[in-house]
């Protein structure tokens, strides 16, 4: 008597088994030319799958944080020059003026801001930029040319909030 014994295995579900391991290895050949460093693609090729997953999932989450890093920058870049605020003193004649502008914002021309000041009867005491991280501030002191006359602090931030806006 034959003991018996499971059929034995077709050859098509052994060519079937072979074509899915050599689809496996090819891309785990491919991930590991798509993760690996220069200098570590033949260590990767040959290394466990659970390793090279692990290497990959490093990978991605490093491209994850680029492009976090890199779509927080652009932001910050694409920012419209914004007034943030213009603040009078208790005597009215002290201007402070402060706009905000990402630091690729080329197209502020400070010029041009003081002579819409002076259009307004403003005259520049001081100004100063200073950058943080991506942004520019700029700073401007003014006074009234005439103490008496004073100044339309609402029309001077209209005036500068259409020119800005139309950079």
């Amino acid at each position: 008597m034959k003991p018996t014994s499971s059929s034995p295995p077709r050859p098509g579900r052994n060519l079937t088994e072979k074509n899915r391991r050599q689809q496996m290895k090819d891309l785990y050949r491919r991930l590991a030319s798509l993760v690996s460093r220069k200098n570590t693609l033949p260590l990767l090729e040959k290394s466990p799958a659970f390793d090279l997953l692990g290497e990959a999932t490093d990978y991605i989450k490093q491209l994850e944080g680029n492009v976090n890093e890199l779509k927080a920058r652009k932001d910050s870049l694409q920012l419209p020059v914004v007034i943030i605020s213009v603040n009078e003193s208790e005597t009215g004649e002290i201007l402070e003026i402060n706009i905000v502008c990402g630091s690729e914002n080329k197209n502020l021309k400070l010029h041009k801001v003081f002579c819409i000041l002076k259009e307004e009867g403003v005259e520049v005491v001081s100004a100063y930029s200073s950058t943080m991280g991506l942004k520019i501030y700029h700073t401007i002191l003014s006074k009234a040319f005439s103490p008496r006359l004073g100044m339309d602090t609402n029309r001077v931030q209209e005036r500068l909030k259409n020119f800005i806006s139309s950079i």
